[in-house]
């Protein structure tokens, strides 16, 4: 009996550190996502010039500054100033009422990107210290545009994974990297081997990616509208609630990966534990696009679907890398 008691005991524990662990983990806000500073000192003009930026970053496409359905917002952009004021360069700081923004930006029929993104963990091949700070401004320059929050490392830094050990590796091995930086999404790069001059770009999402050759704008370019897809199809979805039972947990190391990998997949917007018995442990959840939907996405961390129970709560099994 007390023996009993103690396992249900560090089970309860194990769940409250991997709640906690997993609340600060895959996401990132973005800074300065309703501001801009802009090369004009005309109020009206400032106003229009930073609104163009704004959308870009709030709405997650390039082609949100010339989109005819936002082009109302644009000319009428001083309507949504919360604070206007000029620079010592002679340049112009706009920052946009918030709330008002994304409702107008929702009446024009566009919708507006997730602000709590994946944080984009980039690992950059070794360089130069020269090419390096400049890979590594280009990159910060082109995501600030875009409003994608990134991580920078080189390949050769403590619990970094190039992009050519990956090939090895496989996507839940890079996922797992990405996740302990704190990371949802990871960014390999490594020199073209026809140019290597040229970089080339993997991205490795649970619900994105892709591959790019390349400069710092074209990656960035390629895993924000990949990312953004993504986003724009799981909130397509139906919500729907299901019970979601896991074995092959069987130590903390394991429920902490099984739980942030539930917790933080696209779609998945409640996590509640239902039990823990043995080696398996059984979430209830509310998440878009249903198990099917939940079985593809975590395919990539090394949770198999094994179909449904006659309960119909879904089963998974998870098998830890060596």
């Amino acid at each position: 009996m007390h023996r009993a008691r103690e396992i249900s005991l560090s089970w309860s524990l194990l769940a409250l550190m991997a709640i906690a662990w997993s609340l600060n983990a895959s996401a990132a806000p973005v800074p300065s996502l309703f501001a801009a500073v802009v090369p004009e000192a005309d109020p009206q003009r400032a106003a229009q010039l930073a609104m163009r930026e704004v959308l870009v970053r709030l709405v997650g496409t390039r082609e949100a500054a010339g989109d005819p359905a936002l082009a109302g917002v644009i000319e009428d952009a001083k309507r949504y100033v919360q604070l206007e004021r000029n620079t010592t360069r002679g340049a112009t700081q706009v920052i946009f009422d918030g709330a008002a923004l994304r409702e107008a930006v929702a009446a024009a029929g566009r919708s507006v990107w997730n602000p709590d993104r994946p944080l984009v963990w980039i690992v950059l091949p070794v360089l130069s210290a020269a090419a390096s700070d400049e890979l590594r401004t280009q990159l910060t320059d082109a995501a600030q545009v875009r409003g994608l929050p990134i991580a920078l490392v080189s390949a050769d830094a403590p619990g970094a994974l190039n992009a050519a050990d990956s090939a090895n590796a496989g996507s839940a091995a890079v996922l797992a990297a990405a996740r302990r930086a704190g990371a949802g999404a990871a960014l390999l790069a490594q020199p073209s081997p026809s140019d290597p001059q040229a970089l080339q770009w993997t991205l490795v999402a649970p619900a994105a990616e892709g591959h790019w050759s390349g400069g710092a704008a074209a990656a960035i370019d390629g895993v924000t509208d990949a990312l953004v897809r993504a986003d724009r199809e799981i909130d397509s979805a139906p919500l729907t609630e299901f019970d979601c039972r896991i074995a092959g947990v069987t130590d903390l190391a394991s429920f902490t990966t099984v739980f942030d990998a539930v917790r933080s997949a696209p779609g998945v917007s409640e996590v509640a534990l239902r039990a823990i018995a043995g080696d398996a442990l059984t979430l209830h959840l509310k998440a878009r696009g249903g198990a099917t939907g939940l079985a593809h996405t975590l395919a990539s961390e090394r949770l198999h679907a094994a179909g449904a129970a006659s309960d119909g709560t879904q089963q998974f099994r998870y098998q830890p890398g060596s």
